[in-house]
């Protein structure tokens, strides 16, 4: 009897050593990461958003991943498509940020000399976000100004930026592989 009881327990200890946390909170404390060379000036939002492949208003439905290591640096989202601003996408798309937290809630974002990244989306809130499309199909939120919170105003803007880019002969570099978070 006491083997079976041992062989039970060691099998879910197993199991459960193998379900690593893919979503975890924010413990309020923000550390920077890695520092990204910029070709593009994230304060020229017209070459910005002609550089982007999409410019959308967005809800986040779902953190499907934020937990990151230094294999594997991405949160993904799901995120509701609320208006198209440039580009044409789906109703309900995933996408991937650069950044996260770790395991014990800090949050890791990157930084660009005097610019830094803001934050990861949150659950339930809605963003304008830039983003895009990589080789395997999927969608990389901007590293920067890619989840700023809604507002009309700010609506306006990117509406104005959209309808005004300026053309850059500069491209954000695709990354070959973004997982979802789905297995």
């Amino acid at each position: 009897m006491k083997g079976i009881i041992y062989a039970v327990w060691l099998c879910l200890l197993l199991v459960l050593s193998g379900c690593a946390a893919k979503v975890t909170a924010w413990n309020g404390k923000t550390e920077y990461y890695a520092q990204v060379c910029m070709t593009i000036d994230p304060t020229n939002l017209q070459k910005y958003v002609d550089a982007v492949d999409y410019v959308f208003v967005g809800t986040v439905q779902e953190t499907i991943k934020n937990v990151i290591s230094e294999k594997d640096d991405y949160s993904t989202y799901r995120i509701h498509v609320d208006k198209n601003l440039k580009g044409e996408l789906a109703e309900s798309v995933i996408c991937a940020k650069e950044g996260g937290l770790r395991k014990d809630g800090t949050m890791l974002l990157v930084a660009s000399g005097e610019k830094k990244d803001t934050g990861i989306p949150e659950d339930g809130r809605q963003y304008i976000f830039m983003a895009n499309a990589q080789l395997d199909g999927s969608l990389l939120l901007s590293t920067f100004l890619d989840d700023r919170p809604y507002s009309a105003e700010l609506l306006q803007e990117y509406l104005e930026y959209c309808e005004n880019e300026i053309p850059s002969d500069e491209e954000f570099t695709a990354l070959d592989d973004i997982q979802s978070g789905e297995e």
